[in-house]
């Protein structure tokens, strides 16, 4: 009785894991699209800066940021430097959204991991939207690591057998 309790574990574990792992690429697609809606936003909010740049500086950019630096007033000189972070926001962002739009799968995964942006990967799981995919990389994700934590908690739980026997 034991053993059919502990195999029927295993295989409600073993279920539970793939559905979860088959959701990793689409998470990453949503995650992706999110991170290029804000990509397009930053881009949005620079070209207005180029605007006035355009107006006032012959359309050089660094010359408008340069003149809100060297403004004396505090809040004008703070405009400078956001101008200055939303460049290099646009640059990361741009950098993400072609790693993750356009490497093949295990260069996503990697790169998802190993550079996601906290605040947009929990405004993804926010508004997550679970499917089922029926691709090749999903499901092969879903059986490749629901297959690893099986062999893990089997040896685990033989481990712990021994130990008690």
């Amino acid at each position: 009785m034991l053993a059919f309790i502990g195999k029927s574990l295993d295989r409600l574990l073993f279920a539970c894991i793939f559905i979860s792992a088959v959701q990793l690429p689409e998470f990453i697609q949503q995650y992706s699209q999110r991170l290029a809606g804000h990509l397009d936003e930053a881009k949005y909010q620079l070209i207005k800066f180029q605007d006035i740049a355009n107006i006032h500086y012959q359309g050089n950019l660094m010359n408008l940021i340069s003149q809100y630096q060297t403004n004396t007033d505090p809040a004008i000189n703070a405009t400078g430097q956001m101008v200055v972070e939303l460049i290099d926001r646009i640059a990361l962002l741009s950098n993400q959204v072609q790693h993750l739009f356009h490497s093949d799968y295990l260069s996503k995964v990697y790169y998802f991991f190993s550079h996601f942006d906290a605040d947009i990967a929990n405004a993804t799981l926010r508004d997550y939207q679970l499917s089922i995919p029926l691709e090749q990389n999903a499901l092969l994700t879903g059986a490749l690591v629901a297959v690893i934590v099986s062999l893990i908690s089997s040896a685990t739980f033989s481990a712990m057998r021994l130990r008690t026997s």
